[in-house]
């Protein structure tokens, strides 16, 4: 009956009747109902409470026939931090769908949260939903590219060992030649093994940079880069003596069936105002020079910062076509929060990372 369709936050007694419908919504992709990874996003956030999870259900009677989740971030916007959400996942059931359950679901979170925030690419339904809401739309995401070994990256080729070699060889003039940079400061860059006190001080010194991002402490790094489910990031941190001043975050995809790694990201990367160009460049350096010793066949990232992509392109990065957008709703903070020129986003800051396939 259409008066039994309602929308309410999820509460955690409806675990079980979520993940089910999970199932059924993501068959194709079980990660999505996964009890670890969902326990991990949902009530191990440093942003979750219990009684206020970023999850919005529709349901029919006491049927879940759809959800609206987020992901809680505070946000910096100028020189105040407020609370934001990011969409993460939206779908409704196929046969539910056309009866403005959509819309709900988006209403009832934007009541929660005063600024929200989605990436959203033209093939889904959101964008238009969004829209239709009063969401602005800021603009695409840039996304940059660095082939290293063809033949790993290309499918077609990796498949064939002799061959993938041979190309792999061929293209050998065209790597990046790295070694150490000239600079009259002295810099260490070394494994990050915890998100210590030095990642919040570095934060708090890098964030005036930028007058919107979303604030990246050591709970929030610890969560996401840490202690995410199936997954092993590796952070390279960069140390003027004992100070940290940058720092850099990658994802290395698993190898495919013929042995080889296909690509690699940079997933994060924070750099102190003090000298940036020549931290930047360190920290892409070391970027680079650990997926040449993987020999993966291509290195991406997502990133809106302009300092980071004029530098990204002068080690030979292009930028690629990139489907993502970003899509903001505030009713405060607007001469800010939608001029895309004031934000610095990565890969890391949305669902992108925490939608790549498992590497363990």
């Amino acid at each position: 009956m259409q008066n039994a369709l309602h929308i309410k936050q999820f509460e955690l007694s409806e675990k079980d009747a979520l993940l089910s419908f999970l199932r059924i919504a993501y068959s194709d992709d079980p990660r999505q109902s996964d009890p670890l990874f969902w326990e991990w996003h949902y009530l191990q956030s440093p942003h979750v409470t219990l009684g206020n999870m970023p999850i919005w259900i529709a349901k029919d009677a006491d049927e879940i026939v759809g959800q609206m989740a987020a992901i809680p971030v505070e946000l910096k916007i100028g020189e105040v931090q407020r609370r934001a959400i990011w969409i993460l996942d939206f779908v409704v059931r196929p046969d539910y769908r056309r009866r403005g359950l959509g819309k709900r679901l988006v209403l009832a979170a934007e009541e929660s949260c005063p600024v929200r925030l989605g990436i959203a690419t033209n093939e889904q339904h959101s964008p238009a939903i969004l829209k239709s809401l009063g969401w602005a739309m800021l603009g695409k995401i840039p996304r940059y590219n660095r082939m290293l070994f063809p033949g790993n990256a290309v499918r077609e080729i990796s498949r064939f060992k002799t061959l993938r070699q041979f190309v792999n060889i061929v293209y050998a003039p065209l790597r990046p030649r790295l070694s150490k940079r000239s600079s009259v400061h002295s810099y260490t860059l070394q494994a990050v093994e915890k998100f210590d006190s030095s990642f919040d001080a570095l934060w708090r010194e890098a964030s005036a940079q930028w007058p919107c991002a979303v604030v990246r402490d050591s709970a929030m790094l610890t969560w996401q880069f840490s202690k995410q489910p199936g997954k092993k990031f590796e952070a390279l941190g960069l140390y003027e003596q004992e100070r940290l001043v940058g720092y850099v975050v990658l994802f290395v995809r698993k190898q495919d069936s013929n042995g080889a790694l296909p690509k690699a990201a940079i997933t994060d990367l924070c750099y102190h105002p003090s000298r940036p160009v020549e931290i930047i460049d360190e920290l892409l350096q070391g970027a680079l020079q650990l997926a040449v010793n993987r020999r993966v066949g291509a290195l991406v990232t997502d990133v809106t910062d302009p300092l980071v992509e004029e530098r990204l392109q002068r080690f030979g990065f292009w930028r690629t076509k990139n489907p993502q957008q970003l899509m903001v709703k505030s009713a405060d903070h607007q001469d800010l929060l939608y001029d895309s020129s004031n934000w610095f986003l990565t890969r890391g800051d949305s669902d992108t990372s925490i939608f790549e396939q498992s590497n363990l």
